[in-house]
């Protein structure tokens, strides 16, 4: 994999995701079983082999194909995670000498589909903005993380997408009683971002919210004269120096409201500068 390497996921290894409300009805643990189950939603087919129960055998598929073929279905009980991954213009900034924040992001976003594969879960990828393939739809068993590593290898940020707008789309499409993790630099217009997540956060759905900035976002560490050319468009001149206090200001006024609505809302909600990504996505799915 190119956006989890192997010690990555050593230190993975002693995680697990486990929401709360979709988890609820079962009858004990965090999941009741892991295996295949025959309940009545139609995941996929897939080719007979030994040891399979022949009543998952599909014999109108044998009539057709010459070829036995297992009808696989969703079992009641595994949780279905939606990844959410901003490609937006401004998760491509970095500060100088670090990694696009968008890199940060995709590494996150494939430790989640690693750890739900793991544990028998489904995983699936949305991207939100930006090019390459829109989205990758959930599917149990450890090969599916190849096709999730692939999309985020395609996945670029874009300038013109407008984060708001894209969540919003995104919760369209999404099925209810779903467990669903953002995760975005949140840079935009907050209300209009929070409308997007109380969306997300509807239909039975579970979210949570990992935030990744780049330090350079939160303490503006410019001065005199510069030219501030938006990821999203836009060209400004201006004095660093002078602007530099109202702009931190105006920042922490936004993560504090962000940190305020989501608490109320009860959304796990964490920040993290994008080099302690594993650390903080530990932070996110500790009960």
């Amino acid at each position: 994999m190119r956006w989890l390497d192997p010690a990555d996921q050593a230190r993975l290894k002693g995680l697990g995701f486990a929401p709360r409300r979709l988890a609820a009805p079962l009858a004990a643990g965090r999941h009741r079983t892991l295996s295949r189950g025959f309940s009545r939603e139609f995941s996929q087919h897939r080719p007979y082999a030994p040891g399979d129960e022949t009543r998952g055998i599909d014999w109108k598929a044998y009539a057709r194909l010459d070829r036995w073929y297992v009808r696989e279905h969703r079992a009641e009980d595994r949780v279905r995670l939606a990844v959410l991954l901003d490609a937006t213009g401004s998760m491509a900034f970095s500060g100088a000498g670090r990694a696009p924040k968008f890199d940060a992001a995709r590494r996150a976003a494939a430790a989640l589909a690693w750890i739900a594969l793991a544990q028998g879960d489904e995983a699936g990828l949305v991207r939100v903005g930006g090019a390459g393939k829109s989205v990758v739809p959930a599917r149990a068993g450890a090969s599916h993380l190849a096709a999730v590593d692939a999309a985020l290898d395609a996945a670029s940020c874009a300038a013109d997408a407008d984060l708001g707008a894209a969540l919003e789309s995104a919760a369209e499409r999404l099925p209810p009683r779903a467990a669903v993790v953002v995760i975005s630099d949140l840079l935009g217009d907050s209300a209009r971002v929070l409308k997007a997540l109380r969306r997300l956060a509807a239909g039975r759905r579970e979210l949570r919210v990992l935030r990744i900035l780049d330090p350079d976002e939160r303490e503006f560490p410019f001065e005199g004269p510069a030219i501030v050319e938006g990821l999203e468009g836009g060209r400004l001149a201006l004095d660093a120096t002078a602007v530099g206090s109202a702009y931190r200001d105006a920042f922490a006024r936004q993560e504090e409201v962000y940190r305020q609505s989501l608490r109320r809302a009860g959304v796990p909600y964490v920040e993290s500068e994008a080099s302690s990504w594993l650390t903080a996505l530990a932070r996110l799915l500790t009960p």
